[in-house]
């Protein structure tokens, strides 16, 4: 079915890697934007665990609305780091400075493909943390691509 961005129909789905290996990048399409994972542990090319990259604009090249110019870190650490530099430049207002010790930095996603689609895998309950009996699995809806970064916000939509 076409719906949203026909860009990310086009690309979505698609394998960029021979291998699933730590480190290897994912790209995952919504309807109009894209947001980008990257592989933090591989049981097997159908069980891995994954982050999310923490995705910030660019603030040292001319930008602007509509501009693409993103940088990547694997931690909301590193990120905060990149923006605090921001703020000591005068590139970025004061409120946008954190202290590094109230960063909390993401856990590990853990995904599994079975009935040939990707899933998350929950181990324990959603809201009280007990563990469960069983994993439970949650299809993953939006298309992914293996072995690409590629961000994208849809300034328009």
């Amino acid at each position: 079915m076409l719906y949203g961005n026909l860009t990310n129909r086009i690309e979505e789905n698609k394998n960029y890697t021979n291998e699933i290996t730590v480190g290897t990048d994912i790209t995952m399409y919504y309807w109009s934007d894209r947001h980008c994972y990257y592989v933090t542990r591989v049981i097997d090319q159908k069980h891995i665990f994954v982050k999310q990259y923490h995705v910030c604009a660019n603030h040292h090249k001319a930008g602007g609305m509509g501009h693409q110019d993103w940088l990547y870190f694997k931690s909301a650490r590193e990120m905060q780091e990149y923006t605090n530099q921001c703020v000591k430049e005068g590139l970025l207002p004061d409120y946008c400075y954190h202290e590094l010790s109230e960063i909390k930095d993401d856990t590990e996603s853990e995904w599994c493909f079975r009935y040939d689609h990707w899933n998350y895998v929950f181990r324990t309950e959603r809201f009280s943390n007990k563990p469960l009996p069983k994993p439970e699995y949650s299809r993953i809806r939006q298309g992914i691509s293996f072995g690409v970064r590629d961000y994208y916000y849809d300034w328009e939509f």
